[in-house]
């Protein structure tokens, strides 16, 4: 006899999203994409095509305008901006292109932020010295402004604090533009593998596509996407 097959729980789920920004005669249009939870996906396309657009609509800093979008089962588009807001403290690390740490905050102070946001507990040093070691950092980088930090640094930190609340849903974008080669393929490594460990959904997002050999599935933004002229009506 044959068994049904067994379908991975969906992490992320669109449907029908269409998002347009002001003034724009262009709209995007996601007409159906799912991710399973637990999958490290490399999301690929030109300057311009709408890769950050789409991590956005996925981390509730925009909304869209029709459609939904589901994570981890629910219909997080749907919520409220405060409870979009909560719902991403908790359950989805961000890390943005410019890491926006706050650079007269110490590293300590900078990861704290994301477990005050998410309201948590804060973490104790024990906790923070264990991440930052995960990262290849020394304990001591946890004093130090985060204006005091080498690019290479910044980034990691940025991770740290993405990654204190244990998120489900990690979303990256561009962070390797300023690294040399070696830094870039010894951050992709570590990245991934503390995903690994965690079952973290990934959502990698760079125009390099030499990037994808760190990831599980490589996907073409045009391939899930559509942009088409918005009515003047």
């Amino acid at each position: 006899m044959t068994l049904p097959e067994i379908k991975p729980e969906q992490a992320i789920s669109l449907e029908n999203v269409t998002y347009q920004y002001p003034k724009s005669t262009s709209r995007l249009s996601f007409p159906q994409w799912q991710v399973a939870q637990g999958e490290r996906l490399f999301l690929y396309g030109p300057s311009g095509s709408g890769k950050t657009t789409l991590l956005n609509l996925l981390a509730g800093i925009l909304t869209p305008d029709t459609g939904s979008v589901e994570l981890l089962g629910k219909p997080f588009s749907g919520l409220s901006e405060g409870k979009r807001d909560k719902f991403r403290a908790r359950h989805i690390g961000v890390v943005f292109q410019q890491f926006n740490l706050v650079s007269h905050l110490t590293v300590a102070q900078n990861i704290a932020l994301a477990a005050h946001f998410a309201g948590g507990s804060q973490p104790g040093r024990e906790q923070l010295v264990a991440l930052i070691h995960a990262l290849q950092l020394p304990a001591e980088v946890l004093i130090k402004q985060a204006s005091q930090l080498s690019v290479g640094q910044q980034q990691r930190v940025a991770i740290a604090r993405a990654l204190i609340n244990q998120p489900e849903i990690l979303l990256v974008d561009e962070p390797t533009s300023a690294l040399d080669a070696d830094a870039r393929d010894a951050f992709m490594r570590l990245l991934t593998e503390l995903c690994e460990q965690h079952h973290t959904t990934l959502i990698f997002v760079s125009h390099d596509q030499s990037l994808s050999q760190y990831l599980d599935k490589s996907v073409a933004l045009s391939a899930i996407t559509t942009a088409a002229e918005a009515s003047s009506c």
